[in-house]
């Protein structure tokens, strides 16, 4: 049989919201707010339901709930989810919702609202997580938090790694992958730290990426965020190499190496995290 690999296009299809606008009180040094500048800003409920019914307009197929976090790493998303309830109701979208590690009763709430899927970024270093990222939780919340997704009745459990975030340094991502595989996820993405003077080693990458797909037998694929230039191709073929089902926003070099490979392609529009 045949193999194929499916490109991602997340835009636009997926319509990305903060519920905290530009706020985080995180800032880690790897983002510093400059993803939540890409998105739609919607602080207040009626802003939720406004940000809902631009993206039905703009032809997006799934809203992404998201924003910054707080020290104890969760989305404040508690005084969101009727709104995330009624916005779906009255668009029929999509709706991954990136919340961190929230409580079980919040995570019920949201299964409640009936959002799609949950996106879980997962660090599995408490050194990484108290002096890189100022946080004030543990690794093993992490394992917790899995825990309770899986067992609620949201479709889909998509945790996320990004490989290099302790400034470049591999640091915690075998064990992240670890507590990951635990939890039998849907799927699972692969980032990289994208900031050129902190990128980790190719080589250190390549072996968390062979890891993940040893342990991981879910949908697996290598996410938006990593690397630039000749780096991000070199990910790319990475992932080619090790099996992977999947890789969003693919450079013109990898789709020229996996033609030439006879490898068979599969363009979707959407979210990488679905099949």
């Amino acid at each position: 049989m045949s193999r194929s690999i499916t490109f991602y296009r997340p835009s636009p299809a997926v319509f990305p919201v903060s519920i905290t606008g530009g706020r985080c009180e995180l800032n880690c040094p790897h983002c510093e707010g400059r993803y939540l500048e890409q998105m739609e800003r919607a602080t207040m409920p009626p802003d939720v339901i406004r940000a809902f019914d631009k993206a039905k307009a703009s032809g997006a197929s799934c809203v992404l709930i998201s924003g910054g976090f707080t020290r104890r790493g969760r989305l404040p998303v508690e005084g969101m989810i009727n709104v995330i309830r009624e916005g779906k109701a009255r668009t029929g979208l999509r709706v991954e919702v990136h919340a961190g590690l929230v409580e079980d009763s919040t995570i019920g709430a949201l299964a409640g609202a009936g959002v799609d899927a949950m996106l879980i970024d997962v660090v599995g270093d408490d050194q990484t997580i108290r002096e890189y990222l100022g946080g004030r939780w543990s690794a093993a919340d992490y394992r917790r938090a899995l825990t309770s997704i899986r067992a609620s009745s949201i479709p889909v459990l998509a945790p996320h790694v990004l490989i290099g975030v302790d400034g470049g340094r591999i640091r915690g991502e075998f064990a992240a992958v670890d507590m990951i595989a635990e939890a039998r996820p849907d799927a699972c993405a692969m980032l990289v730290l994208t900031d050129a003077p902190a990128s980790p080693d190719a080589g250190e990458v390549e072996k968390v990426l062979d890891y993940a797909r040893e342990k991981l037998e879910c949908h697996l694929t290598l996410g938006c965020m990593r690397g630039r230039g000749v780096d991000r191709s070199k990910y790319e073929m990475m992932a080619v190499n090790l099996g992977y089902d999947g890789i969003a926003n693919p450079s013109p070099e990898i789709e020229k190496s996996v033609a030439s490979a006879g490898i068979g392609v599969v363009w979707k529009d959407g979210c990488c995290i679905f099949p």
